[in-house]
Order: C-alpha cells, then structure tokens, then sequence
C-alpha cells in the first residue's frame, strides 16, 4: 500500500480511478496507469486540489460544465478542459461515488447496478453502477471535452 501525504498532484491524465474506501485513516484510493495509492484525504479534497492546479475550483468547474452542456446531474468534470476529467458514478456529494477518468475501457455487467470496468492497461475495477450509466456517463465525458476543446481552438 502506497501511502501519500500529498496525494491531490496523483490527479493527472494518468489517473484512471479514484474511489473512497473508508478503513481506518484511508480515505481514498487512487489507481493510475502507474501504480494504487492510498489517501487520507476525501475523494472531493483530492478534486479540489487537482481543479486549484488550474486555476479552478470544483464547484467552479462542475457549474461550468453543467451551463455549458446542459448537464443536471452527474456532471461530467474537467479538471484541465483541454486535456483530461473524470465523471462521476452517482451524484457527487454520495460518499460512494467512484470518479472515472478519460482513459479507454469496456465494461461487463455483473448484476443490476454492479459493473467491472476493464481498463485496456489490463486493471479492473468493481463499482456500483450499471454498464448503462458507466457506458453514458462515459460518452458525456468525452463529448464535454470534445466541445470544450473545439471552442477553445476557435479563439
């Protein structure tokens, strides 16, 4: 178990997942293309910090995206619009939710609202969702960064 005290700089476009686990002082775990760390910080606190680095907030940038897009619930976030974000499994503010990355993956559904995610790196990950919303919150995420991106090239 890899421990990090100042786990927020772990949020990068080499992220894949960050998920809360709630044993003893972890907070979250974080898997990236790199390795599984643990956190003793909420899986918000490790956003808010990774939004800070540029020059956001979470809040911020998840208003941002719903005006934008037209998103009420499960708002997809970019964390750096031009490059990568993460969507959310449930509503954000639920202590289960699991925050999904940018990065290719399929999914196979093991009952109603149980999934495993397969990331093309070979790791795999349960959550509580169905391939439906995992599958939809997926293409919100991509389609966000896609228009964000050809807005932003306009200029």
């Amino acid at each position: 178990m890899k421990d990090i005290k100042n786990s927020s700089g772990l949020i990068d476009n080499q992220t894949l997942i960050i998920e809360p686990v709630f044993k003893d002082k972890v907070k979250t775990r974080i898997v990236t293309t790199h390795g599984t760390y643990y956190s003793e910080e909420s899986t918000l606190n490790l956003l808010e910090g990774a939004c800070n680095r540029f020059a956001s907030t979470l809040e911020g940038r998840l208003k941002a995206t719903k005006k934008l897009m037209n998103y009420s619930v499960k708002t997809p976030l970019l964390i750096e619009p031009n490059d990568f974000g993460a969507f959310p499994t449930m509503s954000y503010r639920n202590l289960e939710c699991v925050w999904i990355f940018n990065h290719p993956f399929y999914v196979v559904e093991l009952s109603k609202g149980k999934s495993v995610i397969h990331f093309f790196n070979g790791i795999s990950v349960t959550v509580n969702a169905s391939k439906h919303v995992l599958l939809k919150q997926h293409q919100r995420l991509h389609t966000t960064l896609n228009i964000y991106g050809m807005y932003h090239r306009k200029k």
